[in-house]
């Protein structure tokens, strides 16, 4: 009996360059910010998504996780074209039975068989591990190097918070988990630091980086604020 052929997709990674993440911050209700306006607290607002988004960090982040990908996706590549290779090698043994030969050539040709449909089923567990080993780590580096951009798009916030007297910061790309629409349906355009916040996180960036043009690259058009 014939190995099963085994196709192993290559592990895709959550992350894109094409795909921004939807980022969910928690945020007080309308009603709360209402009751603290009154207090003539100093309001600020920025799009958190839109900063991250730009931080110049995040291009040399994905860019370092598809190096990461091609590597495990040319080895997953590699170890499939063994597996296909080994099962020609045991389809074309197996077309040299004959029925005229002698019973002992036809025995010795069903234990080659064997041992051939055992090497390939080896070499199939061994892919199916590496795949969910490589994974599994491709993951946690991925929510780490996520988690990292966060902080620092947080800290650059707080900070420019802590040095203009913001009392409150409210993230105006917030959406509501249940119905995917905006925490904060309208906010004035006075409030708003983000593009401060933009030229503030990338004040490190690389000489000549330009965000709109690394998006318009990658094929995203971010819509019109």
């Amino acid at each position: 009996m014939a190995p099963a052929s085994y196709n192993y997709n290559v592990i895709r990674p959550n992350f894109t360059i094409m795909k921004l993440p939807i980022i969910s911050t928690a945020a007080v209700t309308l009603t709360a910010l209402a009751s603290t306006v009154q207090a003539d607290l100093k309001l600020a607002s920025v799009d958190v998504n839109l900063v991250y988004t730009k931080y110049y960090k995040r291009f040399e982040t994905e860019e370092h996780l598809r190096t990461a990908m091609t590597e495990i996706r040319t080895e997953v590549e590699k170890r499939q074209a063994e597996i296909s290779k080994l099962m020609q090698e045991f389809e074309t043994m197996r077309a040299q039975h004959d029925p005229s030969r002698s019973d002992k050539e036809n025995a010795e040709l069903r234990k080659k068989l064997e041992a051939k449909r055992a090497e390939i089923l080896a070499k199939q567990e061994e892919l199916k591990q590496y795949v969910d080993t490589r994974q599994k780590a491709f993951q946690e580096l991925y929510s780490r190097d996520i988690q990292i951009l966060f902080a620092d798009v947080q800290k650059c916030i707080k900070d420019e918070a802590a040095r203009a007297g913001y009392d409150l910061v409210i993230d105006s790309s917030a959406i509501n988990g249940a119905t995917r629409t905006k925490v904060f349906p309208h906010v004035n355009v006075s409030y708003d630091i983000t593009p401060q916040m933009i030229q503030k996180i990338n004040a490190d960036a690389p000489a000549g980086f330009d965000a709109d043009a690394e998006l318009r690259k990658a094929g995203i058009n971010l819509p019109q604020q």
